[in-house]
């Protein structure tokens, strides 16, 4: 049996979980590199605001407007 395509939300929590902060267009990036499956910026945005049940941080970018968002463990 072949394994089951991981899910957008689930492809955003294993990009977040690491230990730095990324924006949606660093996100977007690292799921097309790790996964090879183009997700939206304006999805990835919308599938952060559904995540429950995990602590989110988001703060802005230093030195520019950019949102940066992870995961804490």
């Amino acid at each position: 049996m072949a394994n089951k395509p991981l899910t957008q939300k689930a492809r955003l929590k294993q990009v977040l979980m690491g230990s730095e902060f990324l924006t949606l267009y660093e996100i977007q990036q690292a799921c097309f590199e790790r996964f090879g499956v183009h997700d939206s910026e304006t999805a990835l945005s919308a599938r952060w605001r559904e995540l429950q049940g995990v602590s989110k941080l988001k703060r802005r970018r230093a030195k520019c407007a950019a949102w940066e968002y992870r995961l804490e463990a």
